[in-house]
């Protein structure tokens, strides 16, 4: 069978959110660290973004999944095929148009201190008492690239005429919202725009004195020079099966989700974190206030248990009565957490969770959020004391506060989107539906303090993208 075209595309990856490629290491501070080149510049391997890719056209189109196979080569006993489609590493931009190629990089000393030594997250695992989880390394934390972050790499498919189709589809799978890197994408992270896609298709059955042909045996492969014939294409994405919420949020006023810990003028302050912006030649950074999708995801897993159990009448007096001994013993465990089958089919959870057999990643993926100083104000503080109930009086050394952010507009919004990987309109789904009417009526708060009035939010949500809200909280006032 002879190749007789070859197509390359060159495509540069923005971070929407907060990136984690892990590299299986960690440090005396972090429990774990991202992937970096030999500068200690961050990159994604070549091998993360083919086995993403492998995954999702499988997955999409198991019709061409013998098609699929054939591309990326596959082996099986003592026959096999090798892959005939290439795709590099990603490698980050240190300005608008450069990489740091060779040893002797010039790469600014801004930059590169900001890079290798990445901000970090922390994680915490909540149960379903609302606590924090102690048990099995509960509390952890990683490394994180910043948002805005820049990364380049090239693909390049060996085949025919016939393949422009499939070739097609590859790159639209970089516009899916299903599309995401590293660990933690279904808690925000790992979400990648393109910024720039030009690709150019080469030709070589025509003479070997054609330009497809000479210009081919003359590509340059560095990411530093622009070869000519690249155009840019349409990005368009194959995702139809996807269910789309959209929510526009407003607070009771503050909200927090908090860092952990404080600054000098209180013990307990907002999460805020840097983004990249490439501009005029250079990147600089600019901190934003951040909503950890983890945070949301969260609450919102909690509620759609609750859900899921009204629904299908588990009842707690009837779990816990005596005549139900049996019942008891071998359900005890089923309304929360991974056991709850609503949860483990939408949010996920490993193999072994509460005696699963088999893990699955989770199907509803939103993003973190950041909002710049000219949207949301962190100077609010809030003083409190911890009273002694037999004298009335302030306990010693129990004086603390705390800082809150607020929307610097009374009329701005916290609009986001949750993708939903499911669409059978049955008790799970239902149960998920209930929980964002919840958020939206104001009875499910996000982030912390809310024991003390912070965090309530109330609004209306659409369904994919019907103009007639899914719910709406002002049309039940």
């Amino acid at each position: 069978m002879a190749f007789t075209h070859r197509y390359i595309a060159r495509i540069v990856l923005e971070a929407e959110t907060g990136l984690f490629v892990g590299s299986g290491e960690a440090s005396l501070l972090k429990d774990a660290l991202v992937q970096k080149d030999i500068h200690g510049l961050p990159m994604i391997q070549g091998t993360s973004l083919t086995g993403v890719l492998r995954h999702a056209l499988e997955d999409n189109d198991p019709e061409n999944s013998t098609i699929w196979k054939e591309i990326f080569g596959y082996q099986k006993g003592n026959t096999g095929l090798g892959s005939r489609l290439k795709i590099s590493s990603a490698y980050m931009l240190i300005n608008e148009n450069e990489v740091a190629e060779g040893l002797t990089a010039n790469i600014p000393e801004n930059i590169l201190d900001k890079y290798t030594n990445l901000p970090s997250r922390q994680h915490v695992r909540i149960n379903d008492r609302g606590v924090a989880d102690t048990k099995d390394k509960g509390l952890f934390d990683n490394e994180i690239v910043y948002k805005g972050t820049r990364f380049i790499f090239e693909l390049e498919l060996k085949g025919k005429n016939e393949d422009k189709k499939h070739w097609d589809d590859i790159l639209a799978n970089f516009s899916s919202p299903l599309f995401r890197i590293g660990q933690g994408t279904r808690n925000g992270y790992g979400k990648l725009n393109i910024h720039s896609l030009e690709q150019r298709v080469y030709d070589l059955e025509k003479s070997k004195d054609s330009k497809d042909f000479n210009d081919y045996l003359n590509f340059n492969p560095s990411f530093n020079h622009k070869n000519e014939g690249f155009t840019p294409k349409d990005r368009k994405s194959n995702d139809s099966n996807l269910t789309e919420y959209k929510l526009i949020l407003k607070p009771d006023k503050f909200f927090i989700f908090s860092e952990g810990f404080g600054d000098d003028e209180a013990d307990n302050k907002p999460v805020t974190e840097e983004i990249a912006e490439y501009e005029n030649g250079t990147i600089k950074f600019d901190e934003r206030t951040l909503i950890p999708a983890s945070s949301i995801k969260g609450a919102l897993s909690h509620r759609t248990a609750f859900h899921y159990n009204r629904l299908t009448e588990k009842w707690a007096d009837k779990l816990l009565s005596p005549e139900n001994k049996q019942l008891r013993d071998l359900n005890v465990k089923c309304y929360t957490g991974t056991a709850n089958d609503a949860v483990f089919e939408l949010f996920g959870g490993a193999a072994g969770d509460e005696k699963r057999e088999d893990g699955q990643r989770g199907k509803v993926i939103l993003n973190d959020f950041y909002y710049s100083d000219t949207e949301v104000e962190n100077d609010k503080i809030f003083n409190h004391v911890a009273i002694d109930r037999f004298t009335g009086g302030a306990l010693d050394g129990a004086l603390f506060s705390e800082k809150v952010s607020y929307f610097k507009k009374e009329d701005t919004s916290f609009e986001f989107t949750v993708y939903l990987d499911y669409n059978q309109e049955d008790t799970i789904q239902k149960a998920f539906e209930e929980t964002l009417k919840d958020l939206c009526k104001g009875l499910l708060p996000l982030g912390g303090m809310t024991t003390k009035g912070h965090g309530i939010f109330t609004g209306k949500v659409f369904k994919n993208n019907d103009e007639k809200a899914l719910f709406d909280y002002e049309e039940t006032r």
